[in-house]
C-alpha cells in the first residue's frame, strides 16, 4: 500500500531480502504503475545465482498494474504491462526498431533499472502496453514470456512441415510448446516432469519423458531446459543445415566442442525477448489454458518463500499480488 510514501518490495543484493523503500520518483518521460500482480521468472532465479554480476536492487520483469502517474493523463487508471528493454532512442538499434538491443539499454530488474517486486514501479510512458479487458491477469501475467516463446517465429521459419524438438518442460518450456503447436508443424516435447508435460496433452505434440527419448533426426532444435547438457542432445539430434534455438540463460559457464556445427553447416540461434503486441494477439486468439500453470501464489512480504518455492523442480509459475 501507498501509505507514508513507504513500499514494500523484494530486493537482491548478494542475499534476498524484503524492505520498505521510498515510493518513487517519477521522472519527466515516465509513469508511476501499482503493481497488482507480478510473475516470478526463471531469469530471476539466475540473477540470485549470479546471471548478472553485481546486480543490486529491487528485482522483476513480469508484471501487471493500473497506472497511477503518467504526463499523459488518458493512461491514468489503465490495467498495463511494460516493455522491459528500455533503449536510448538515438541509436542506429533503436531508431531501427531494435531497442532490445540497444548497447545503452536498461532492463527491468535486470539491468539498471529497478525492477516490480514492488507496490509501485516506475517505467518509461513509451513502453507501457494496454491489456484488452477480455484477457485476465492470470493469462495476461504470462505476456512478457510468451512473447519471449513467440520471438521464434519472428527468427526461424516454421511450417506444417518442419519438424520439430523442443526440449525442456519449463514455464518457458511450455510456453513454447503451445505456441509452436499452434504452427501445426511436427513437433516433439522432452521433458524430465511428466505433470509438467501433461499440460501439453490436449496439443497436436507428441509428448516424451527424457528417461524414454530415442533421439531421432529434426529439422529445428529448441533447447529451453536451462541445463548447459542439454545443447550436447540437441547437437545429436539436429540435421544438416538445420537451426538450433538457445531460449535458456545459463548462470554458469558452459564449454563445448563446435565441430559437429561446423562440419554439418549448423545454424546457432539465440532467441531472447519478444514483442508484447504478438503476445497479446497469440491470447486473444488462442484459448489456451495459461493460468492452468499457476501453482503458487504468494504476497511480498512472503517473498523469500516464494522463490524458494519457485525454484523446486516441480513448480511450474509462482505469482506476487502486492
Amino acid at each position: 500500500m501507498h501509505n507514508n510514501n513507504i513500499m514494500t518490495a523484494i530486493t537482491f543484493d548478494k542475499s534476498l531480502e524484503i524492505q520498505q523503500l521510498p515510493y518513487p520518483d517519477r521522472k519527466p518521460k515516465d509513469a508511476i504503475v501499482r503493481v497488482t500482480m507480478t510473475g516470478i521468472c526463471n531469469t530471476d532465479l539466475e540473477i540470485t545465482k549470479g546471471y548478472v554480476p553485481g546486480f543490486s536492487g529491487v528485482l522483476g520483469h513480469e508484471f501487471i498494474g493500473i497506472v497511477q502517474e503518467a504526463k499523459d493523463i488518458t493512461l491514468i487508471g489503465k490495467r498495463c504491462t511494460a516493455e522491459i528493454n528500455f533503449g536510448c532512442g538515438v541509436c542506429n538499434y533503436c531508431t531501427n526498431g531494435l531497442e532490445r538491443h540497444c548497447p545503452h539499454r536498461s532492463v527491468l530488474g535486470i539491468i539498471n533499472q529497478q525492477g516490480c517486486f514492488a507496490d509501485y514501479v516506475s517505467v518509461p510512458e513509451k513502453s507501457l502496453v494496454h491489456i484488452p479487458d477480455e484477457i485476465s491477469n492470470r493469462r495476461a501475467i504470462f505476456i512478457e514470456p510468451l512473447a519471449a516463446a513467440l520471438e521464434i517465429l519472428d527468427q526461424v521459419t516454421i511450417t506444417k512441415r518442419t519438424k520439430v524438438l523442443l526440449l525442456g518442460d519449463g514455464k518457458l518450456g511450455l510456453l513454447i510448446g503451445y505456441m509452436l503447436a499452434s504452427t501445426g508443424c511436427n513437433l516433439t516435447v522432452v521433458g524430465k516432469h511428466r505433470h509438467k508435460l501433461n499440460y501439453l496433452v490436449a496439443t497436436s505434440a507428441r509428448i516424451v519423458q527424457r528417461d524414454s527419448f530415442a533421439e531421432d533426426i529434426y529439422d529445428v532444435v529448441v533447447e529451453a531446459t536451462g541445463n548447459s547438457s542439454a545443447l550436447t542432445m540437441a547437437m545429436n539430434c539436429i540435421k544438416p543445415r538445420g537451426t538450433i534455438v538457445l531460449k535458456s540463460t545459463y548462470a554458469q559457464d558452459m564449454q563445448f566442442n563446435p565441430s559437429q556445427l561446423v562440419v554439418n553447416e549448423v545454424s546457432l540461434i539465440g532467441s531472447r525477448c519478444g514483442q508484447f503486441s504478438k503476445a497479446i494477439d497469440f491470447l486473444l486468439h488462442n484459448n489456451i489454458p495459461l493460468e492452468d500453470m499457476i501453482d503458487g501464489e504468494f504476497s511480498l512480504a512472503q517473498g523469500i518463500e516464494a522463490f524458494e518455492f519457485s525454484s523446486r523442480p516441480k513448480t511450474i509459475k509462482t505469482i506476487l499480488v502486492p
